[in-house]
């Protein structure tokens, strides 16, 4: 349509093979400095690989090529200035014309090389328009950690807050700022290059040039969840205490901002409802549990306002109706920063909500519950009986993350010497791994473990199922 730009979107999918690491690299790698960061190991200390990117909108064309972030900076030293700040030598990541538009993204490995904890900063990425980049790290491209927002040519980022002594990284994921409103050819941050202090890998070097690499045939592994939740319920807090000051803000503001963020991140496919309560017996269905309408359900949430007491036990007995038409699994949602203050006992509510027959489990995330006697201990429970998980967020980042995981299951895969191999969520690709027996830990309350064998070119399927209120786990 004239006159609107369109999302594109561009995924270039992960090669399942193993590499086989037998020599160190004999190349001599020399120091190289670019704009006044110097790189011990040279040009091999930037990303060399494009996993995915998915543009949000108006990156035109010639501004959205991903491998343009490859390799060390090509831009210039104070960035180029051909296009409003960007040029082709850089990728935009795009900006997003409503909330209900996608984030852009784009994920890149380093492959020669690592990224660890050093002194001073360890990463850098190179930004020519200016323009915030929230940055995120990985060592399997499964699991990431947001390590902060940067800016500049290059912006830096000292990882040790994060991570822990002598961990590497080898995935770093990079998505535009929502609040970035450049309507230019190429939107959003735009990234020339990602630079990374670490060690060189060691590579197979074979016939007459250096960097071919030895395959072998590899197994999958693959996790699955039957009767996945296909309904969800939000439940959000919205008593008086949502009102108190955090983070420069309130609350409910807060709230509101990642709520809707992570309103734009669920599946198109899944139901959604949401309910807020504030106020002894005041507790409202705001929006049905129907076909995920983003733009609806957003607004809905900007429309909360905090006020009144906190009654966990009437929201949960209420809840009952909002889910009667519905056969589908069950899955609540509830965000509270406090305690059950009018007088019911919501987990003795939980528990009838089980005992009524639903397929359904509370996941609960305590939000800034700080000093409040018992509310913690309080939450839990409401999940533990449930078969669901609690997450503590003291932060508007723990908060985003709680979210991200709350309607996911987590899971790790050991080796034969205990070394975790891969870490990931269920439902999304598996790790391919060379053939021989692995021990796989399924983060359920309580925890699943088994011991699998993984064959090669084949793929070995585990299958998570609700069991009497809980889990139990298949291998197929």
């Amino acid at each position: 349509m004239d006159g609107i730009c369109r999302m594109r979107w561009i995924f270039l999918s992960v090669i399942g093979i193993a590499l086989i690491i037998t020599v160190t690299l004999i190349a001599f790698a020399e120091a190289t400095t670019y704009s006044g960061v110097t790189f011990p190991h040279g040009d091999r200390s930037f990303a060399d690989r494009v996993v995915s990117y998915v543009a949000a909108s108006c990156a035109d064309g010639g501004y959205d090529d991903p491998s343009a972030a490859l390799g060390p900076p090509d831009c210039g030293g104070d960035g180029c200035h051909a296009c409003q700040g960007c040029d082709t030598c850089a990728v935009a990541l795009g900006f997003r014309l409503s909330e209900i538009d996608d984030r852009g993204k784009l994920v890149l490995e380093f492959v020669d090389n690592t990224l660890v904890d050093v002194e001073g900063d360890d990463l850098f990425i190179y930004i020519t328009n200016g323009k915030a980049c929230r940055v995120e790290i990985s060592t399997n491209g499964s699991h990431f950690i947001p390590v902060g927002t940067v800016t500049g040519y290059p912006g830096k980022i000292d990882i040790s807050p994060f991570v822990m002594p002598g961990e590497e990284f080898r995935f770093v994921r990079l998505s535009d700022v929502p609040a970035d409103e450049d309507k230019s050819s190429c939107p959003g941050p735009s990234i020339d290059a990602v630079g990374a202090m670490g060690p060189l890998r060691a590579l197979e070097e074979t016939g007459e040039a250096s960097g071919f690499l030895t395959l072998q045939a590899i197994g999958e592994l693959a996790l699955h969840v039957a009767q996945a939740p296909q309904d969800l319920l939000i439940i959000l807090d919205s008593s008086s205490s949502m009102g108190d000051r955090f983070e420069d803000s309130i609350k409910i503001e807060v709230a509101r901002v990642v709520l809707k963020e992570f309103v734009t991140d669920l599946p198109d496919d899944m139901r959604v409802g949401l309910r807020v309560f504030g106020g002894c017996e005041n507790s409202r269905l705001v929006r049905p549990i129907e076909p995920l309408n983003r733009a609806a359900l957003q607004a809905q949430i900007q429309s909360i306002e905090p006020g009144g007491a906190t009654p966990l036990a009437y929201t949960l007995e209420q809840a009952k109706g909002d889910f009667a038409d519905l056969p589908e699994t069950k899955l609540i949602l509830l965000v509270s920063d406090g305690i059950e203050t009018c007088g019911g006992d919501p987990v003795a509510s939980a528990l009838a909500l089980i005992e009524t027959g639903y397929k359904l489990r509370i996941n609960v995330i305590g939000f800034d519950i700080g000093e409040v006697q018992g509310a913690r201990e309080q939450l839990m429970e409401i999940a533990s009986e449930t078969g669901g998980v609690y997450y503590g967020a003291q932060s508007s980042e723990e908060l985003r993350i709680a979210l991200q995981v709350s309607i996911q299951i987590t899971y790790h895969v050991y080796d034969q010497q205990g070394i975790e191999v891969f870490s990931g969520i269920i439902g999304e690709p598996g790790p391919q791994l060379p053939s021989g027996s692995y021990r796989v830990i399924i983060d359920t309350r309580p925890t699943i473990e088994l011991n699998v064998e993984v064959q090669s070119g084949k793929t070995t399927q585990i299958e998570l199922k609700r069991s009497n209120g809980g889990y139990s786990a298949e291998v197929k």
